[in-house]
């Protein structure tokens, strides 16, 4: 994926929905992208004798949630103006669905041909499974599209810096050109750093390899790699973050087992908690 045209933003209009709808609209500016804002209720359920009850609160929910989407859209542009920061307005479509948000956002994604979701997210004072749980990880796992985790607290700045946080697989090189082509707009260094928790020797000669693989085939391409050494993976990349002061770091979610292995790990669901950048998740 070359470039991005349309940029997915689910809502539960919060304080920090409305964060990652400001960092939306500025990388939709960057990206020259549209944005689909999308806000998703429970259907009402009442007892089986009342289904016309029922139908008639869930269409009430719908209208209110229309008319408070268009509040939010003007709160955050007004927003940027007074910062001075937008460039330019994008265009804004605003989408009410009723079912399950997870499922329904990856399912919105699918069908409006999305390339990238912007999500925010909670931090310290929520209960973990909050930050990481149900809705931000069902999302990254099932859909097919990159999506850009905003922490709650993340203000919006140009990417001057951008990690990418690799496992030494084998289609790394390709992920992070895609990775690279995905940025172009940023221009930004990109620096790559893999956490050598064993400081295993070999661990070691494969990132070397990447960067001689760049050196040969990427020439022009401001990149540099890094081989970290930490107790946990957490440690590894805060530290990494700090001292290169990365912008956004990128990490690639393959499909299935990668993704469990990873999210799973204390350590790593607690760099996320404690993230104060953006997070994005690389797919395909």
């Amino acid at each position: 994926m070359d470039t991005i045209n349309k940029i997915l933003v689910p809502t539960d209009f919060s304080d920090t929905a409305l964060n990652a709808f400001r960092y939306a609209l500025m990388l939709a500016d960057k990206f020259e992208a549209d944005i689909e804002l999308l806000h998703v209720i429970y259907p009402e359920y009442e007892a089986l004798d009342l289904p016309v009850m029922a139908a008639q609160a869930t269409k009430e929910k719908a209208a209110a949630a229309g008319e408070a989407i268009k509040e939010f859209v003007e709160i955050g542009l007004t927003q940027l103006h007074a910062t001075g920061q937008l460039s330019g307005v994008p265009k804004i479509n605003s989408d009410v669905e009723i079912g399950t948000p997870a499922s329904l956002i990856a399912d919105v994604a699918r069908r409006d041909e999305v390339e990238l979701i912007v999500m925010g997210t909670r931090g310290e004072h929520n209960a973990l499974d909050r930050f990481w749980g149900s809705v931000t990880t069902a999302v990254v796992e099932h859909t097919e599209c990159h999506v850009w985790v905003v922490p709650e607290h993340a203000s919006y700045h140009d990417i001057n810096v951008a990690g990418f946080a690799t496992n030494l697989g084998d289609a790394d090189p390709y992920h992070i050109w895609e990775y690279g082509k995905l940025l172009a707009p940023f221009h930004p260094v990109l620096r790559c750093a893999h956490v050598n928790l064993d400081s295993s020797v070999e661990k070691t000669l494969d990132i070397a390899g990447l960067s001689t693989f760049f050196d040969n085939h990427a020439p022009a391409l401001q990149i540099s790699f890094h081989s970290l050494e930490g107790e946990t993976v957490t440690e590894g990349l805060e530290d990494f973050i700090q001292s290169f002061e990365i912008d956004v770091l990128a990490m690639y979610v393959p499909k299935h087992s990668w993704w469990d292995r990873l999210f799973r790990r204390s350590e790593t669901k607690n760099m996320a908690l404690h993230s104060k950048i953006p997070l994005l998740m690389l797919k395909h």
